[in-house]
Order: C-alpha cells, then structure tokens, then sequence
C-alpha cells in the first residue's frame, strides 16, 4: 500500500484517466493510482509513454514487460512483480517468466532481443564498464540508434520510478 494524499485538484481529469487505465488494465494497478494522486499530469504522460512502448516499431512489447519483471525482483518493486507477471502469464508459462526472472537471457525471444536485453540491463547497473563494442554489437544486429535508446530509456525508468515508489510504501 502507498501513502498519499487524494488529488482533489486534479479530481476530473485524474477520474478520465483512470476510466482509461480500467479499460486498458481491467483495474487501476497501485502504482499508478499513486502516480495519478501526485500528479495526473505525470500519470498521463506516464500512461502515452506505456503506449508508445506497446507499439514500438521494431522492439516486441513483451521484451519490455520481461525487463520489467527481471528489475522488479532484481529491485524487490512488489507491485511491479505482481502487475508485470500478470501480463505475461496471458502469453507465457509461469516456468518461463520464472527463468526470465533469475536470468534475462532465458526470455523466449530471439537473440537480438536478448541482446538488446542484456544491454539495458548493463547500463542501469553497471554504466560505467559499458564501451562502444556494446553499442557496435547491436547495430550489427540490426538495432538502430533509436531503438536501444527507446530500451534503455524504458528500463532507466522503471528503475528510477521503482525507487520513487518504494518510498510512498507504508512500511
């Protein structure tokens, strides 16, 4: 459970916005009904770059929601396991998400994706120790420019929301 404050100011606007998450999710997940009670400014734009993402061009969706998954244990983001397994198991045995959650190299997509995967995961960790062979073994995969940034992005946020949200838990 998070603590926060009911947005009042933002009441309308915050109650369209959650009509559009129940359609979408079936439920208004915690994390975003805090998102929406700090700011629905913030949860909406949260809610157009989930959009973005579930149509990218190039990148499968699920690559996201495994990456997702992997930071949330890796992280201890309860709600994230929660909302993001529930995703997958639509698509996936719980064997599978179980060895993507240990290893990202596990996912059932193809090595590119993996790849691309690992990649992410290295800069939200381990920055510093990332080279331009890191980058040049993705292009050579096929990945543009863009592409990676649209992952690396993607992880760099849920890492850093993570933390944000961690500390709205009541403890």
């Amino acid at each position: 459970m998070f603590y926060y404050k009911e947005n009042i100011e933002q009441k309308e606007k915050l109650e369209r916005l959650f009509r559009k998450v129940k359609v979408l999710y079936g439920d208004v997940p915690l994390q975003m009904e805090l998102l929406g009670n700090i700011d629905a400014d913030y949860l909406e734009d949260f809610l157009k770059m989930a959009a973005k993402i579930a149509r990218h061009p190039n990148i499968q969706h699920e690559l996201f929601t495994f990456l997702r998954l992997h930071i949330a244990y890796r992280e201890n983001y309860i709600y994230c396991k929660t909302f993001n397994t529930k995703m997958l198991l639509a698509d996936y045995s719980q064997e599978i998400i179980d060895n993507a959650i240990d290893n990202i190299e596990s996912i059932p997509l193809d090595n590119s994706h993996i790849e691309l995967a690992k990649l992410a995961l290295k800069i939200i960790y381990n920055s510093l120790t990332v080279t331009s062979k890191d980058f040049d073994k993705l292009f050579t995969l096929g990945w543009s420019q863009k592409d990676i940034f649209d992952c690396i992005e993607h992880a760099g946020t849920l890492f850093r929301n993570g933390r944000i949200l961690n500390a709205y838990m009541i403890k």
